[in-house]
């Protein structure tokens, strides 16, 4: 390791650097926000040869045109590094993510027939299936299900619980740039270390506590950050620390665990040392929390959205129905989008039991029961798992 002769030049370097690398981490949610749509131009062709030349040439269109929303949402480098990944696993399945277009021009050209047209492409959809693929996209969006995550990270600095919160301000700032609601500290600042402690390896005990705040997801964890060494510069000494960073977040619907991993920082590749060891400690811990941010949130979500995806049984209890307005009801419902069943269980007296295999959010699932206009029905409690309705109006 090369050693610099002016440390005071390194240290102002050092807080240049930092100060930069945060205005980059914290862009406010807002720079996030966007149309769920979006709005290209593309152009196909196919052999007049093919038997149905014209419906291949509009295929090739819609590929163009989910290839271009790709490229707005995914930075260059990664489209170069995975091309053939979203081309084999995304454009295969581009009329999907075209919600409507119109047909800009049609004409043949020799010996092939062009079409233009104007696409909207589902950007939710689209980025959900690219980030699931491990394709990193610009942005984060509803599709995730606006989870609302608490953070318990508190410092250990030479094996003593520190006054600082680095890693806790560092992981928050980070999921709040994806535009993610995170608890605050003011919320969540009655909560003793020995309890953020426990929850680490206590599954049970993460959840009861975030749950006292209203969280979806609760990160838990520590960042040890421990004495290295000295170098002596002069009349100066350099500090050096390093530091490990030990993260497990829950879902707090289920106790699963939505990721665990071990973060330790890389000696050499930023220079952390500064003059004294509060600024060296801060450094460290920063460092290791910036090097990983972008694993952290991936793991986070991924397996958030991988769980919120699969199948769940839902109680539906409605009141106040026909037999026949039941029928219509069920109906309805087995048509909604991510329904994959409706079991009838019990009716008596007007009043139904269902229960639905359902693959998304609950308040999804809220909103598209009480969208249905046949039987027009008002919520009445939404509990996990559970939801009660009752018909409008009066009953006959």
């Amino acid at each position: 390791m090369l050693i610099k002769k002016n440390p005071f030049t390194t240290a102002v370097l050092c807080i240049h650097l930092l100060l930069f690398l945060n205005t980059l981490v914290t862009i406010p949610a807002s720079a996030w926000a966007t149309e769920e749509l979006e709005e290209v131009t593309a152009t196909g062709k196919a052999l007049l040869s093919l038997p149905d030349h014209k419906k291949e040439a509009l295929r090739d269109a819609m590929q163009n045109a989910v290839q271009k929303a790709v490229g707005v949402q995914v930075k260059s480098d990664a489209l170069v590094q995975n091309f053939q990944l979203i081309h084999d696993r995304i454009l295969f399945k581009s009329e999907g993510y075209v919600k409507q277009w119109r047909m800009v021009r049609e004409q043949q050209e020799g010996d092939s027939y062009v079409v233009e047209i104007a696409a909207s492409v589902g950007k939710g959809e689209l980025n959900k299936d690219l980030y699931l693929n491990g394709i990193d996209v610009e942005m984060i969006y509803d599709w995730i299900g606006k989870p609302r995550i608490v953070v318990l990270l508190p410092d250990y600095v030479d094996g003593k619980k520190a006054l600082t919160a680095f890693a806790q301000s560092e992981v928050e700032t980070l999921f709040r740039a994806k535009g993610i609601m995170v608890l605050s500290n003011e919320q969540v600042k009655s909560i003793q270390q020995r309890d953020a402690a426990l929850a680490f390896d206590n599954p049970k005990k993460a959840v009861a506590l975030a749950q006292r705040f209203g969280a979806e997801i609760v990160i838990v964890g520590k960042c040890i950050s421990a004495f290295s060494r000295e170098l002596a510069i002069d009349s100066f000494k350099a500090v050096f620390y390093s530091s490990v960073l030990q993260v497990k977040a829950y879902n707090t619907a289920n106790a699963q665990i939505l990721m665990s991993a071990t973060y330790t920082e890389q000696s050499g590749e930023t220079d952390t040392s500064a003059l004294g060891k509060t600024d060296a400690s801060m450094r460290s811990i920063q460092n290791v929390v910036r090097s990983n941010a972008k694993d952290i949130v991936f793991q986070v979500v991924k397996h958030w959205t991988e769980g919120v995806n699969k199948p769940k049984m839902y109680q539906v209890i409605v009141s106040g129905v026909q037999h026949e307005e039941l029928s219509k009801l069920e109906h309805f419902l087995s048509t909604m989008p991510d329904v994959v069943k409706v079991y009838r269980r019990s009716f008596n007296q007007e009043v139904a039991e269902l229960e639905l295999e359902f693959k998304g959010l609950q308040s999804s699932l809220v909103n598209g029961i009480e969208r249905n206009k046949k039987v027009p029905l008002r919520l009445v409690s939404d509990e996990p798992l559970r939801i009660s309705f009752e018909k409008k109006g009066p009953k006959r």
